[in-house]
């Protein structure tokens, strides 16, 4: 088994069919159909269903394609790998983030990136989560930085640090002097929420399930609902890196077991082959947040 042959065996799944592959790859049908012959023979298993009407990938083909394409695709890089080597990473870094992370981390990495690679020119735009992933798979960003409850099935995510979902109140709420509260107590209370259809106003109400909550306003930013909850206007369910030390006087954390956390991670498209300035801002913050290193952060996955 080669990797011209596998080449051959992704052509011809891409193409449905030996003829219109051989005239993509400018190869004569039986030169081709012998290279797959030999490539069934080697694996001991069919690839294909031949059919009069058609050729089909068999469950051995279908697992071996994905596996085909990735290795193709990463012979194909290793020239231009080979010369990035020897020049300066510069060129732009398109950056997706979550909002209160743009402010809370992301200045001392580009402050860090910056003063390494000097010749990168970061871009950033603050989005939901669920941008962010639309935004890495399309290719319109090389990377993302964003809380996780479970990691996107098609992303590379890579988590720095997690976060406990707490529960907040007003110092000065009736509640205040309650060591602990129920899911009822808190349901019956206005709660601050994020908005419907985001990830966070989901964990709210499956923490209280099977009570409904209270929903009294919403936003879309954290720090609002959390400067909302120090002037008693409700109760809130947030992750606790979110709340800042001078935010912590004049709200009381916890007296609730949410059971929920959030990872941190940075993610990208395990599809394509992270560029020379993606590489260095992973390493910039593997550093940072103290994670063993990677020795390529082309093949850095989850």
């Amino acid at each position: 088994m080669n990797s011209i042959q596998l080449e051959y065996f992704a052509a011809v799944a891409r193409a449905g069919g030996f003829s219109a592959a051989a005239r993509k790859l400018c190869l004569t049908q039986p030169a081709l159909s012998k290279q797959i012959r030999l490539l069934e023979e080697e694996l001991g298993v069919p690839l294909f269903l031949r059919q009069a009407h058609g050729i089909h990938l068999t469950k051995e083909g279908t697992r071996l394609l994905s596996r085909a394409e990735e290795i193709t695709r990463k012979i194909r890089n290793i020239p231009s790998e080979l010369h990035d080597m020897h020049r300066p990473v510069s060129g732009e870094l398109n950056i997706v983030s979550g909002f209160f992370i743009s402010r809370k981390i992301m200045p001392d990495l580009l402050k860090r990136l910056l003063l390494r690679y000097p010749g990168i020119r970061p871009r950033i735009r603050e989005v939901p989560l669920a941008e962010q992933t639309e935004a890495i798979l399309n290719g319109t960003a090389d990377i993302g930085i964003g809380s996780f409850h479970r990691p996107h099935e098609r992303l590379s995510c890579h988590p720095i640090f997690k976060s406990d979902l707490v529960l907040i109140r007003s110092s000065r709420s009736d509640l205040a002097d309650r060591k602990r509260l129920t899911k009822r107590q808190i349901a019956a209370r206005d709660l601050i929420c994020h908005p419907q259809g985001t990830l966070m106003h989901s964990l709210v109400r499956r923490i209280l399930h099977p009570y409904a909550p209270n929903v009294f306003m919403d936003s879309a930013n954290s720090s609002t609902i959390i400067e909302l909850v120090r002037e008693n206007f409700g109760l809130a369910f947030v992750p606790d890196y979110l709340i800042e030390p001078e935010q912590r006087s004049g709200i009381i954390i916890g007296g609730f077991e949410t059971g929920e956390q959030l990872t941190v991670s940075y993610h990208y498209d395990p599809g394509r082959t992270p560029s020379p300035q993606t590489q260095a801002f992973i390493g910039i913050i593997r550093e940072k947040f103290g994670l063993d290193p990677v020795a390529s952060s082309g093949q850095d996955r989850a």
